[in-house]
């Protein structure tokens, strides 16, 4: 490919000759002059790499995806989904600059205004479609390798994603949408703003429901549905401005499996999961409709922007989370556990757990393998795993203005209490279904968590002349204790907390249209409380992980030209992964405690290029584009992983591009997202008794997406005021490719999908 011929000292010269649009105005917005700044793609004027989206990311992303799609254009990110409208958060993952999510690692730190996400883990934790849809997205902030030092996330090592809500409109109006496509997908949304109320207060209620089946397979080949409530309202005083918002989101999730690179050749379409029920319990764990995520997340906030004086401002936002959550499987036996003396328990590990396949006349386990089954009954186990969190905190941060320099200083306080537990439930009879005894026969673990967070930080941001000083420093308080329910013995507790972590950058205007940028911090990632809940971890040997980021880069701004070219260099040390949980012939190890086991895998550097541009070269036309080169080498030879390989699963080129076309009514555009090959494994295996480290080149793929629509004004006397339609075809020439994944485990890309979307406003 001509890209990675090219170097990327000429790629960045090339892209800055290339003209770019203007962000679009924030109409019915109320703070839109606050908000115009960030809606330029090419990011805020900041000393470190950020970028957002435009209204235009959700023109092509149908209304039933996940919000985590907007981003996957811009430069430096990769969103990978099993599901083809997202509807899955166990195969969701994001990269960036070779951190990731994914169900492994959380690396990116997640905020939704500003306050944070708890994690997004799988295992208990909350990407942002638990709390937004798209059409209550105003836009979103990513800061690829440093976030704004004020981002309140103990994940973010490589960098924030923070989605901002839209504010509520000036005129009372509301919103009807029904949305139809393909794999059986439908979905309702309404809105109602109120308008302005009480001489000073607007406000908007949204509420959705969404549904579709899983893309591979049909019949019982699971699905997803979705409840989603939003409310906000934002009430401006004399001096201050409170904005307070809530969010509900129910979903039952079906998941897809991860596949091998072989298996992929195989058939790019079967993930293994199975849409028919066979009674024969081995084959029916793998039942599509039994691998499932249930989730139910609950976050409130109030946000108090004061004007303490003519240079004094003070912001404070406490919050409340609330989740209750669920994971199932379906193993193919039942567990007979014992104490030391082998008597049989119904709670905690024990001191032996033996599985068995057969129960006699009387319901008694036959645990002899070799004993006559000819008469015995089969059995297995729906299993279920509980995430229960409730989280409590506040933000607050006070900005001084003074004649040449800009003090922030702010903190960031939560406490968090967490339960996971384990349970076993006997299934009635594998022979009809996987109905099953609502009563568990065993609770495998039972445990408590308590999180407390303490963050500080200081900047002082200094001009000098035309030159923009900035300097800061944070740091992060982190304790972490576990509760043994059955076991005390296990009880444990750890400090997380970091060293001062500083941070440095400058912005010089070069001309009144281009600015040069350059920036250094230190971040951190606080070592999780799902450690403790490792059996024989040795927490010693563990250290809490740090990157350090630098940025180097141009923006450029202009009339019909936005432009900008970042290049940065990371060094991330102390990696900790979770090792990925253990097979038994193909099918998951069901009595895993936790899925894996914590490591320190040693040191990574990433290096690499981001660049971006927006062109509006006619009155209707206009393109943007984002390229990525990325180069990120394990540093160490530690836990099976070699130094100067490639680190697993990051691509190191992408290049999107999308042309827009915008007249009078109608709209229509079209965009590419092309993925070089990359290296899905780098740990070492053996294969024919040679051992193989980086390995499973992941086939490059350009992925296609077309969108077209109309809007229409209708009579003012009228009870139907607007018309919008919107038809979307992702995956436009129906490429078979993996979409990503983890070491060694891909997904399945999903097949084309189309949705058509009727909009009617009152």
């Amino acid at each position: 490919m001509l890209l990675t011929r090219l170097h990327p000292l000429t790629l960045s010269l090339l892209l800055a000759l290339q003209p770019a649009v203007q962000a679009e105005e924030m109409a019915n917005n109320a703070d839109a002059e606050a908000a115009i700044e960030v809606m330029s793609i090419t990011g805020k004027k900041v000393a470190y790499a950020n970028n957002a989206t435009d209204e235009s990311a959700k023109l092509q992303q149908a209304a039933i995806s996940n919000v985590m799609d907007l981003i996957n254009k811009l430069p430096g990110v990769n969103v990978a989904q099993g599901d083809a409208f997202g509807s899955d958060d166990y195969t969701t993952t994001v990269s960036m600059r070779g951190f990731v999510i994914d169900r492994a690692d959380q690396q990116i730190g997640i905020t939704v205004d500003g306050i944070p996400n708890g994690g997004s883990a799988y295992a208990g934790g909350s990407k942002a479609n638990r709390y937004l849809d798209s059409e209550n997205t105003g836009f979103v902030e990513v800061g690829q390798g440093t976030g704004d030092i004020s981002s309140a996330s103990l994940d973010a090592l490589g960098g924030t994603i923070n989605f901002v809500s839209a504010n509520p409109m000036a005129e009372q109006q509301a919103r009807l949408d029904y949305s139809t496509g393909s794999f059986n997908a439908r979905r309702y949304f309404a809105r109602f703003d109120s308008g302005e109320v009480l001489g000073n207060t607007t406000s908007y209620f949204s509420l959705s429901d969404s549904y579709n089946s899983r893309w591979i397979g049909t019949g019982s080949n699971g699905f997803s549905n979705r409840l989603h409530a939003e409310a906000k309202s934002v009430t401006e005083l004399d001096n201050a401005k409170i904005t307070a918002r809530f969010s509900y989101d129910d979903a039952h999730e079906d998941n897809y499996d991860y596949r091998s690179l072989t298996q992929f050749k195989q058939n790019p379409k079967f993930d293994g999961l199975t849409n028919i029920w066979t009674g024969n319990p081995d084959i029916d764990q793998n039942f599509a409709e039994a691998w499932s995520t249930l989730r139910e997340n609950t976050l409130a906030y109030v946000k108090g922007d004061f004007t303490l004086s003519e240079n004094l401002q003070l912001d404070v936002s406490p919050y409340l989370h609330l989740q209750e959550g669920r994971g199932d499987w379906l193993p193919p036996y039942q567990v007979y556990a014992t104490d030391a003396k082998g008597q049989q328990i119904s709670q905690g590990n024990g001191a032996k757990r033996q599985t068995f396949n057969y129960v006699d006349a009387q319901g008694r386990p036959i645990l002899d393998p070799k004993a006559d089954t000819s008469n015995a009954k089969r059995v297995s186990s729906y299993r279920h795993t509980h995430y229960d969190k409730n989280r409590y905190g506040l933000t607050a941060n006070l900005n001084w203005q003074l004649d040449n320099q800009q003090i922030r200083t702010g903190l960031w306080f939560e406490q968090q209490e967490r339960n996971q537990s384990r349970d076993w439930h006997q299934v009635l009879d594998a022979k009809v279904y996987h109905y099953y005894d609502e009563t568990p026969y065993w609770v495998q673990f039972n445990d408590d968590y308590q999180n407390d967070v303490m963050k500080f930080y200081v900047q002082d941001k200094i001009a000098l002349g035309d030159l923009e000083l900035t300097l800061g420093v944070q740091q992060y308080l982190v304790d972490v204790e576990r509760n043994d329910n059955f076991n005390s013995a296990n009880n444990g507790s750890l400090d997380s907390d970091s060293d001062l972590l500083p941070s440095v950058g400058l912005v010089y205007p070069l001309t009144a249209n281009l600015e040069f940028f350059a920036g250094f911090s230190k971040n951190f990632k606080a070592i999780p409380d799902t450690l403790l809940n490792t059996v024989g971890q040795d927490f010693n040997k563990l250290e809490p992980e740090t990157a350090q980021n630098f940025d180097l880069g141009l923006r450029y701004q202009g009339d019909s030209i936005n432009a900008s070219a970042t290049l940065y260099n990371i060094n991330f040390d102390n990696r900790i992964t979770l090792l990925a949980y253990q097979e038994v012939d193909g099918a998951p190890d069901y009595l895993t405690e936790l899925d894996g086991t914590f490591v320190n895998v040693g040191g990574v550097k990433s290096k690499g290029l981001e660049a971006n541009i927006d062109w509006r070269f006619a009155d209707s036309l206009s393109l943007n584009s984002g390229l990525t080169l990325n180069n990120s080498e394990y540093t160490q030879n530690v836990n099976g992983y070699r130094e100067g390989d490639k680190v697993a699963a990051i691509p190191e080129q992408m290049l999107s591009a999308t042309l827009k076309y915008q007249h009078e009514n109608y709209r229509a555009g079209l965009g590419a997202k092309y993925t070089a090959e990359y290296f899905g494994a780098a740990k070492r295996t053996e294969i024919n008794k040679v051992a193989v480290w980086n390995r499973d080149e992941i086939p490059a793929l350009t992925l296609l997406n077309l969108y077209a629509g109309y809007h229409a004004e209708m009579a003012q006397a009228g009870l139907i005021q607007t018309l919008d339609l919107s038809f979307i075809i992702n995956n436009l020439t129906d490429k078979r490719y993996l979409a990503g994944g983890q070491e060694g485990a891909y997904l399945l890309g999903a097949e084309r999908s189309a949705s058509l979307t009727i909009s009617l406003g009152f």
